[in-house]
C-alpha cells in the first residue's frame, strides 16, 4: 500500500526510532530524513532493513516472507474505534493485517500513539496460521457509561490480553529472535 499523507508523521516516527539501527552516515541520515518527510520511503522496508542489520538475518522479500528465515517484518500503528455503539464498546489497538499467506513467524513493531512508545512482537506462525489478521488490543471498554461517550484510554497495555504473551522486550530482542 502506497503512504497518505496522513500516514507520513508516523513514517518518521518510526525513522527516527529506527535510525540507530540502519548504519548510515550523517549525510545519508539528513538525506533519509527529508525523503521521509516527504513520503518517499516505505515504513515497511525501513523496519526490514534495520531487522536484517541488528538481527544478521538476509532479506528476500518473496510471497509470504521478507527473511531467509521465513519470518515476516510487519509495523502498525495505534487506533481506536467504538466497535459497539449499543453497547459502549470502545478498543484501542495495533492491527497487522495481511499475514494469511505468511510462512514464518511475525516480527511486528507497534507504535502506540496515545503514549508515543513502541512495542515489539514475535508471534509464531502456529499462533495465527489460517488468520487475515491479528488484532493486539491495548485498551477495550464496553460499558453503558460509553454510549456515544467516548471513554478516556490511558494508552496503558493490558497485558493480560491476548497477543501480549508475545511481546519481546527491545528491538534488538525482536531482530534475533529465532522462532
Amino acid at each position: 500500500m502506497a503512504t497518505t499523507d496522513n500516514c507520513i508523521e508516523y513514517d518518521i516516527k518510526f525513522y527516527q526510532h529506527l535510525k540507530p539501527y540502519l548504519g548510515l552516515t550523517a549525510q545519508e541520515e539528513i538525506s533519509m530524513e527529508a525523503v521521509v518527510k516527504r513520503g518517499f520511503i516505505q515504513r515497511d522496508r525501513l523496519v526490514e532493513e534495520a531487522i536484517a542489520i541488528v538481527g544478521n538475518r538476509t532479506i528476500v522479500s518473496v510471497a509470504g516472507r521478507d527473511f531467509c528465515d521465513g519470518s515476516d517484518a510487519k509495523s502498525v500503528v495505534s487506533s481506536e474505534r467504538n466497535n459497539n455503539i449499543a453497547k459502549g464498546g470502545w478498543t484501542i489497538s495495533m492491527i497487522v493485517r495481511s499475514i494469511k499467506t505468511k510462512t514464518g513467524a511475525l516480527r511486528v513493531i507497534g507504535y502506540n500513539k496515545l503514549l508515543d512508545k513502541f512495542y515489539y512482537f514475535v508471534i509464531p506462525n502456529t499462533a495465527f496460521s489460517g488468520l487475515a489478521s491479528v488484532e493486539i488490543v491495548i485498551e477495550c471498554f464496553c460499558r453503558a457509561e460509553f454510549i456515544g461517550n467516548r471513554p478516556n484510554f490511558t494508552g496503558e497495555p493490558r497485558r493480560d490480553l491476548k497477543w501480549w504473551s508475545y511481546e519481546v522486550s527491545t528491538f534488538e530482542e525482536l531482530a534475533r529472535n529465532d522462532v
